[in-house]
């Protein structure tokens, strides 16, 4: 879909221009239209260094965020994107949410202290009208990769050359690897982003990476907790690299397009367990306790507790949704045999449905089970 560029404005009265808007959208969120609070961003100290610099603005609006030019210096922004169309502007997403992962279609083992994700704008695509990072589905497994601090390690065959590349893929270090001991680089002087390797032999052909290796890093120096970086370009780089409309400076017309790109997650699918736990005292759970309704079946088993009470579990056969307003509706009824011999008749309707946490391990690293108890 065709955007309308407009001619940069030359003006002199002051005021800022908009180039890009970052929104965060989320499924579990449904009770707000996928809109996600639950990150924080910042621009890494290259990127705020190199904003003060172009006369640009970086605002954190809650669940996104917005780059701004200052009206006066789109002239000299577009002259300095002529020379320098690789150039980008790298924000750090921290989340303030400790249950992200765990309501997120991500593998559950994800641990951002040992990974971070990674997007840009030089891979987006169009979903429903939007301009979406990624290649057309929800932020998965494959935007993550190694976190690394100031020293990088990197396994390579004896004899190899190994080149560590940035976001263009130029090479910004070089290293042999001598014996077994492969290779070590030292990210001190570059700044935050993501990296990665290429591989050439003894006389300088390329060679396939070693198996297992990753497909790039993300590094971050001095700033821990983080999720991952954005990596903005404000040009396109060259023909072909990127969609056109991913990008808020034309060249070399020098027009302003504001671009707005949402980075979206899908909700996680968890099994649902309910644990229907009455006192000994009050009698035992009759057989027909059944749990009824849509979307799911459920299936009777019964398990001990640590206090020693005995509860009737019910788990569905297929994994639900998990959502802050759950669309689920299901039911209890049945009757529990008294101690006096009479028949007490349980209803609950609706049951509560799946908590955000704590979601647990079930086999499958991109589903879960969540525990639901209801005291009858």
């Amino acid at each position: 879909m065709a955007r309308a560029a407009a001619p940069a404005k030359r003006s002199v009265s002051g005021g800022y221009l908009p180039l890009f808007n970052v929104a965060f959208a989320h499924g579990y969120y449904n009770d707000r239209g996928g809109v996600c609070p639950d990150f924080t961003v910042v621009p890494t100290p290259a990127c705020a260094n190199l904003m003060a610099s172009l006369g640009l603005l970086f605002k954190d609006l809650g669940t996104g965020f917005a780059v701004l030019v200052e009206a006066a210096k789109v002239d000299a922004l577009v002259a300095w994107l002529k020379a320098n169309s690789w150039s980008r502007l790298s924000f750090q997403i921290v989340s303030t949410n400790m249950n992200f992962v765990g309501i997120t279609n991500l593998p559950i083992t994800t641990n951002t202290l040992d990974q971070n994700l990674h997007v840009s704008n030089l891979a987006t695509a169009m979903v429903n009208k939007v301009l979406t990072f990624g290649g057309g589905k929800p932020t998965g497994a494959d935007a993550f990769f190694p976190l690394t601090g100031a020293s990088l390690a990197v396994a390579a065959p004896a004899g190899s050359t190994v080149s560590l590349c940035d976001l263009s893929g130029a090479p910004v270090a070089s290293a042999t690897a001598q014996g077994g001991a492969g290779v070590a680089f030292n990210l001190t002087p570059f700044p935050a982003g993501y990296y990665t390797t290429t591989f050439a032999s003894a006389a300088s052909k390329p060679i396939a990476a070693p198996k297992g290796a990753p497909a790039g890093y993300v590094y971050t120096p001095g700033e821990t907790g983080g999720f991952g970086v954005i990596d903005l370009l404000l040009a396109q780089p060259a023909k072909g690299i990127g969609a056109p409309g991913a990008f808020p400076v034309v060249l070399p017309a020098g027009m302003l397009s504001p671009v707005s790109l949402t980075l979206s997650f899908a909700p996680r699918d968890t099994f649902w367990r309910y644990y229907i736990v009455s006192p000994s005292t009050r009698g035992v759970l009759a057989p027909d306790l059944a749990i009824t309704g849509p979307d799911a079946d459920f299936t009777r088993s019964s398990e001990p507790l640590p206090n020693g009470e005995q509860a009737v579990v019910f788990a569905s056969g297929t994994a639900l949704t998990l959502q802050r307003r759950s669309t689920y509706r299901f039911s209890l009824s049945g009757q529990r045999q008294a101690p006096n011999g009479g028949r007490d008749g349980i209803t609950v309707n609706p049951l509560p449905t799946a908590p955000a946490a704590p979601v647990w391990p079930s086999g499958d690293p991109l589903t879960g089970a969540s525990e639901i108890y209801v005291y009858v």
